[in-house]
């Protein structure tokens, strides 16, 4: 009789723990690694293309709110697969940065209720988002999730960009994620 009321009795006591967000200070010394695939409809060249978008990713957080982060993006149509070359670098949370690649823009990392959020804009036009949400399992242990989307803006049209893959100006014309994974381990370094 006494074991399940103990069993009971953990077990209540220790929801609000596994409820709470995942904080940053708890995901530093952590690799994030995860894939997200895209069935896209794109305007190219003059043409409408469907292309299935798969891109990789990996971020690595430090101390002071500093994440390195890498991003490959292969592309996969009736004519073969072309892989992009990997993009890298590192940034503050919360520090707006010119973006250099895919055609320019702006973008900003946050870190809130245990999501790590990119919003970025393009100099073409609109926007994209990548939210990494971190949760506890049932016994307490970190996972993870990813998603994207495309933003338009109000008044300016589709979003146009330059291709992860070959760097040519592409608009988008549809994107609709299909599939995702991520996985959390310590970093090595």
């Amino acid at each position: 009789m006494r074991r399940p009321l103990l069993t009971a009795w953990f077990a209540l006591f220790s929801l609000p723990a596994l409820a709470q967000p995942v904080t940053l200070a708890e995901l530093e010394g952590f690799v994030v690694e995860g894939r997200v695939v895209v069935d896209q409809r794109l305007h190219r060249e003059g043409r409408d293309i469907s292309v299935q978008r798969h891109e990789r990713m990996r971020f690595v957080f430090y101390p002071d709110n500093v994440i390195e982060w890498e991003l490959t993006s292969t592309g996969y149509s009736p004519r073969g697969a072309k892989k992009g070359p990997t993009r890298k670098g590192k940034f503050v949370l919360g520090k707006v940065l010119e973006a250099r690649s895919l055609g320019g823009g702006q973008a900003v990392y946050t870190f809130e209720d245990g999501t790590l959020t990119s919003l970025r804009t393009y100099g073409g036009a609109g926007g994209y988002k990548r939210a990494v949400s971190f949760k506890r399992d049932k016994s307490g242990a970190l996972t993870c999730s990813v998603s994207e989307t495309f933003m338009r803006e109000d008044g300016v049209g589709r979003v146009t960009l330059n291709s992860a893959v070959d760097g040519k100006s592409i608009t988008v014309l549809s994107a609709k994620q299909v599939s995702s994974n991520c996985t959390l381990s310590r970093n090595s370094n």
